[in-house]
């Protein structure tokens, strides 16, 4: 039976990075998120914070999380960020995205919504396809797509179509909890965008970690 390190230690890891403020250190971290409770992450290269929740174990990267699902359905979800030109819309990033997934067996795109995440416009899309031609049980894929300055946020679900509902919690905590950094002119995160408001260096605590699954960052 395995046991979810203690919350505590996972706030230290998340916010060690910040703290020794050395990229190549932060590219040598790699974060375990583990366990049933909500999980705050500061990405180890300073873009985005967000609050991993329970229904997801994840390893977390510079620019890059993956996760599976631990609610006894497969399941997996990522998060990236991605260089792209200042000129990029999140309109156009969305259009690239789906024109790779057309080539998919019965790709069927279901939905496209608005949002506002962190105040940027944002686009949530779902779609269907068939993995390796079983079309027996579906593939269901949910993706956020967000641009800010040269950089694009890209969160990632896919799962058994059926069993979507398994984690829609999850994925709407997940979303609400989005903070990301604004960018200077060399490309680098503020890091300080990703502190409680406030201000202050603090490490986040509980309470912290409830206003941002509330998206109260």
């Amino acid at each position: 039976m395995s046991v979810a390190p203690p919350r505590s230690l996972l706030l230290v890891l998340a916010l060690l990075p910040a703290l020794v403020g050395g990229e190549a250190r932060a590219d040598e971290l790699l974060q375990a998120l583990t366990g049933r409770s909500a999980k705050p992450l500061i990405d180890p290269a300073g873009f985005f914070s967000v609050v991993i929740p329970g229904g997801f174990d994840c390893q977390a990267r510079p620019r890059k999380v993956s996760c599976s699902g631990n609610r006894g359905v497969q399941a997996s979800l990522t998060i990236d960020v991605v260089d792209v030109p200042a000129s990029a819309s999140v309109e156009l990033i969305v259009l690239n995205q789906t024109d790779a997934y057309r080539k998919k067996p019965h790709f069927q795109k279901l939905s496209e919504r608005r949002l506002t995440i962190d105040g940027t416009k944002a686009l949530l899309a779902s779609f269907t396809y068939d993995h390796f031609g079983n079309v027996e049980y579906s593939v269901g894929a949910q993706a956020l797509y967000m641009v800010k300055s040269t950089k694009a946020y890209v969160i990632h679900y896919e799962g058994r179509a059926d069993q979507f509902p398994v984690h829609r919690a999850d994925l709407e905590a997940l979303y609400a909890s989005l903070k990301t950094a604004r960018v200077d002119a060399g490309g680098n995160p503020i890091i300080e965008d990703l502190n409680p408001k406030g201000g202050s260096s603090r490490a986040r605590t509980d309470e912290d970690v409830i206003r941002g699954q509330a998206g109260g960052y």
